[in-house]
């Protein structure tokens, strides 16, 4: 059994670590006493908790900034449960990001990371890595692999031998799906490419109507009914439909989930449902169209539906890319900044809410992976004057600034790539943060704790962040404040000490996406 453990994010630092520590709970017991190579970053580190008899064995890798925490004790499991919500962490999004990185370093860091979190989801691309050029890479490739897999095929296995033993109605393989968006996806494609159930999507649903993701219970449901998996109506009947905000559902969406479960039941049983032409049949009516095909979306409830039965279809990828941009391994970068894009293809997006929804195509653009950091704009607006190397990492605390100062640091950008990168449209904001399935926030349907370092389905990161983000026109989209992805608010032109972070983009339509203050105030 191995100790619970996990890896901060590169842009974490000591000293904000043990700041967070401190407040929960844990002091510093010990730490290296040899000199460190960066000053206040010690390389060993010992915490222990003032209320449980809990420690956290801290490493720091200075040259790759590795920060790997172990955690030992009765209360090991909840204590790092506790840490993994305030202190952002590297997960399998961020660590495949690192796999296929171009940079040697950020390859390394992935593979150390992958080893020391036994994150068996990136077998596959580490064992790619041991045919790297790279000696460094090959070589660690080899070793990293060697210690997940001797190990994780035996554990596995037996782990999967006893689950399939206790509950041999499930597929106790959709269950060890990595992240709860993959578990999502793949009921989503079930409804998109089957007619009707058959044995082995039956084993699915019932694992997926127990999932520990409400998301995943709820999209099992609508399956069950599209399918027509009678099969599984004993675990439907006692599906556990989200029931507080906890688990992300305002109080309207908690009764509509529960009486979608209930009609779900009654249908696939064949119990009689209201007569046709009753006021409540007609209620009813647009529920039933959606449980026998694609959700006819008129409203924000049927919208929900939609996003709930709809896959992410990747849509195309871009064509000839422009010329400020490259490609490594699958990562668009800025040619001479090396900040990362994201690719938002030409597909339909359902963009607004309420009276403002409406179906949206884009133009087809590039958009800043996360928020320009400050170190990042600094270079910037130093670099437009003349060539100062490249930005680096541009994964750190994004700029607070101003709309004119956004502008000014899009314009620096321009200039040292030649091409015209400008602050998205409120449209394509909402476009790069929604994805083109509708729903509510980058990351699903219900509220989550830990959104901010959640991406959206374009890859998109840092959306509901501390800070709003500028759109063309003096609009703020999303932040931690309103993290719905069709919400924004609008700013005075006059105003000077608003402040928001800054995405840059290239590409689509500078036209596209310019919304009225009415419409501005009706997303708030």
């Amino acid at each position: 059994m191995h100790s619970p453990t996990l890896v901060a994010r590169p842009e974490v630092s000591f000293e904000m670590l043990d700041r967070v520590l401190e407040a929960m709970g844990w002091f510093l017991q010990s730490e290296s006493q040899t000199p460190p190579l960066l000053p206040g970053e010690p390389e060993l580190a010992v915490y222990v908790h003032r209320g449980t008899d809990s420690a956290i064995h801290y490493t720091f890798n200075p040259v790759l900034r590795l920060r790997v925490l172990e955690f030992s004790g009765r209360n090991a499991v909840g204590e790092w449960a506790a840490v993994r919500k305030v202190v952002p962490v590297m997960e399998a999004p961020a660590l495949a990001a690192l796999l296929t990185s171009s940079e040697t370093r950020e390859v390394l860091l992935g593979l150390l990371a992958t080893e020391a979190l036994r994150e068996r989801a990136s077998l596959e691309r580490v064992a790619a890595l041991r045919f790297h050029p790279e000696f460094s890479v090959s070589r660690t490739a080899e070793r990293v692999l060697a210690s997940l897999v001797p190990d994780g095929t035996e554990e596995a296995f037996e782990q999967l031998k006893a689950e399939k033993a206790a509950h041999p109605d499930r597929s106790v393989l959709f269950a060890h799906l990595p992240g709860e968006e993959q578990r999502r996806q793949v009921l989503r494609w079930l409804i998109h490419d089957y007619a009707a159930s058959n044995p082995d999507i039956d084993a699915v649903l019932n694992s997926a109507l127990v999932d520990a993701d409400a998301e995943v219970r709820v999209t099992a449901v609508m399956a069950a009914a599209r399918l027509q998996a009678r099969a599984v109506l004993p675990a439907l009947r006692t599906a556990r439909m989200p029931t507080s905000t906890r688990e992300g559902a305002d109080p309207r969406d908690r009764q509509f989930y529960s009486n979608l479960r209930d009609l779900v039941a009654q249908v696939l049983s064949g119990r009689p449902l209201p007569p046709e032409g009753s006021s409540k049949r007609e209620r009813m009516a647009p529920l039933l169209r959606a449980l026998s095909g694609p959700a006819d979306v008129r409203d924000d409830p049927t919208l929900l539906l939609h996003a709930l039965t709809t896959p992410v279809d990747p849509g195309p990828r871009p064509g000839a890319l422009p010329e400020a941009l490259v490609e490594r391994e699958g990562t668009y970068r800025l040619r001479r900044s090396g900040l990362e894009a994201r690719w938002v293809p030409p597909v339909e997006h359902w963009l607004g809410t309420g009276p403002t929804l409406r179906r949206v195509t884009s133009a087809g653009y590039f958009v800043a992976r996360v928020p320009v950091s400050r170190a990042a704009a600094a270079w910037a607006l130093a670099a437009s004057q003349g060539p100062v190397g490249s930005a680096g990492p541009d994964a750190e605390e994004p700029l607070p600034c101003t709309r004119t100062e956004a502008e000014q640091v899009c314009s620096a950008l321009s200039r040292i790539e030649g091409v015209a990168l400008r602050l998205p449209s409120s449209e394509e904001w909402e476009m790069a943060a929604r994805g083109p399935d509708g729903r509510l926030f980058p990351w699903g349907n219900s509220m989550r704790d830990d959104g901010a370092s959640r991406a959206s389905p374009w890859g998109v990161e840092k959306l509901v962040a501390s800070l709003p983000q500028w759109a063309h026109g003096g609009l703020l989209c999303g932040g931690r404040e309103q993290p719905l992805c069709s919400s924004r608010r609008e700013v005075a032109s006059e105003d000077a000490v608003t402040v928001g972070a800054l995405r840059w983009m290239v590409g689509g339509s500078p036209s596209q996406g310019a919304v009225s203050p009415r419409e501005a105030n009706s997303n708030s």
